[in-house]
């Protein structure tokens, strides 16, 4: 078997020690080697592992879209307004 070394950050790597307690993992080495399985064999997996964070959005209307982004309340009038410039300057996207 061979050894990889990777980096982690801080957050990243108490996530994985999580998982591994949490799931009871051996290690983290049979951790990451069943998520290599999974992603291995699942075609939709891997599309998505490889896309994300850059997933289509589910919807293709502007106003849905500007409406889910106001309810969350965490995003100022500045930067709304902004996302709605784009979203209307955008041949993607519809009313």
């Amino acid at each position: 078997m061979s050894t990889v070394n990777i980096s982690l950050t801080k957050d990243q790597l108490e996530f994985v020690n999580e998982i591994t307690e949490k799931y009871g993992f051996a290690n983290r080495s049979e951790f990451f080697r069943a998520l290599l399985r999974r992603l291995s064999v699942d075609f939709a997996s891997q599309k998505e592992v490889a896309a994300w964070p850059f997933v289509s959005p589910t919807s293709k209307s502007r106003t849905k879209i500007l409406s889910e982004f106001k309810k969350t309340g965490k995003y100022s009038r500045e930067f709304l307004a902004d996302l709605a410039e784009g979203l209307e300057n955008s041949d993607y996207f519809t009313k």
